[in-house]
């Protein structure tokens, strides 16, 4: 019963060291040990005298569950038998493998790529989907489903690799021929726009600088018509002046020599 509850204890602590190292925004170390001093698990597992010493390959063949224990013990002595150094010394080793093999799968050699066959077999059985919902549901089954950031990376890939193989086999050659008739009369549509649009615009131009010069014309017509009716004016009133002078002797004169008219009654 001892050695029973004593692994399920460490297993308990291997899942939360896992957790712990995992999480984007770990805990100051003071509070992990105050948290650990705190813990009721803690206070009751010592009043029952249950040992809660673990053993650290074993922690980590539950962190890293795919990966050879005699690999994972040979980190771990290399690591000076500190267990989160192994972890973080480990998890930089598989970040730095994934690293490689997306600049080779980059570069176009994909034959050292590591799929899981796990993740093969799955991807393989599985209907492609039809719709964006149902590759929505597809990506959050398989993110869901990794067992780690490699197997989560692993399953990315197969996801692209069946989408580009969906997409591919949708498009028939009858359909390719048609897009590109399609595109071939989009273009010739789009030079025949330009075209007329350019004869639009020579057009605009010509009959914008045939009004201006019209208005041109006009203006000056108005300001010819203008002087001359300025002038006829001026003659105008200087004939009338002329009368009224002459209109002023001609009665002046009558009425200092008192000649009437006979006429005039």
């Amino acid at each position: 019963m001892a050695a029973t509850v004593a692994a399920a204890s460490s297993r308990k602590r291997g899942f939360a060291v896992a957790d712990i190292l995992d999480d984007p925004f770990p805990l100051p170390s003071h509070h992990l040990a105050k948290r650990g001093r705190c813990s009721s698990s803690a206070a009751s597992a010592a009043d029952l005298g249950v040992s809660l010493e673990f053993d650290p390959i074993e922690v980590l063949q539950l962190i890293f569950p795919h990966e050879d224990p005699q690999l994972l013990k040979s980190f771990f002595e290399a690591s000076g038998n500190v267990l989160d150094a192994a972890i973080r010394g480990f998890k930089h080793r598989l970040q730095s493998h994934t690293d490689t093999e997306i600049t080779e799968a980059a570069s176009g050699d994909t034959g050292n790529e590591v799929v899981s066959p796990k993740v093969e077999s799955d991807l393989s059985a599985m209907n492609i989907p039809t719709n964006g919902s149902e590759w929505a549901e597809l990506v959050v089954k398989e993110m869901s489903s990794a067992l780690d950031l490699v197997d989560a990376k692993n399953r990315a890939f197969r996801l692209l690799d069946l989408f580009e193989k969906s997409t591919a086999a949708c498009i028939s050659p009858v359909e390719m021929r048609k897009m590109r008739e399609e595109h071939k009369i989009l273009k010739l549509m789009l030079g025949g726009l330009l075209e007329q649009n350019g004869v639009l615009k020579r057009a605009f131009l010509k009959q914008h600088n045939r009004l201006n010069d019209y208005e041109k014309k006009m203006s000056q017509e108005r300001s010819q018509i203008i002087d001359t009716y300025e002038k006829e004016i001026k003659a105008l009133q200087h004939r009338n002046y002329v009368l009224s002078l002459h209109l002023a002797q001609a009665t002046q004169h009558g009425i200092i020599s008192g000649h009437c008219n006979p006429d005039v009654f």
